[in-house]
């Protein structure tokens, strides 16, 4: 199992709407799970099953959460947006009113979900990011790009054949000849 978060590592609010559910959040005994999900609330009155004695159990309380939803309407968002720029869509504007609906539901939830959840949106941010992260999301990853766009925020081009004399670590031959 994945590490637990314990209640002193989440935000003051979250733990506050916790509480106000749930009551009051034993700060050294209860956790919860690393997606926020369930909380593991601590219940000392508890007996062990079959035993007389008593001990300290955890209560498993499932928690409502928004990975998934997010996940999914960012998704429906994404497509939305590369269909919109479709040659055969462009003109339809039907069509693009839907997506423009699809891109703002997903807009008005995220503000919501960052507002309200802020623990639960910097995770379920994070996730995206990490399942995103080997994806190539620009029209030039592996080829050239205009370098007109670059400049004009500020980039400025590298001479790539200077660069490549002055490195000491290896010796260079170009195969391909710019």
């Amino acid at each position: 199992m994945a590490q637990t978060i314990k209640p002193k590592d989440l935000n003051p609010d979250f733990i506050k709407k916790i509480e106000d559910t749930y009551g009051k959040v034993d700060m050294k005994n209860d956790f919860f799970s690393p997606d926020l999900s369930t909380y593991y609330k601590t219940n000392p009155s508890l007996k062990k099953p079959g035993s007389e004695r008593t001990g300290t159990w955890q209560d498993v309380i499932d928690l409502p959460t928004f990975n998934k939803l997010f996940s999914d309407l960012g998704n429906a968002r994404n497509t939305a947006k590369g269909l919109k720029t479709k040659k055969e869509l462009r003109n339809d504007t039907e069509f693009q009113a839907q997506a423009d609906n699809v891109i703002d539901t997903f807009n008005s939830f995220r503000t919501f979900f960052r507002t309200n959840y802020p623990d639960q949106y910097a995770m379920a941010k994070r996730t995206v990011k990490e399942t995103m992260g080997m994806a190539y999301n620009t029209p030039y990853a592996f080829g050239k790009a205009n370098t007109s766009q670059y400049t004009s925020i500020g980039y400025k081009p590298v001479n790539q054949k200077a660069l490549r004399k002055k490195s000491k670590g290896m010796d260079y031959v170009d195969l391909y000849k710019d």
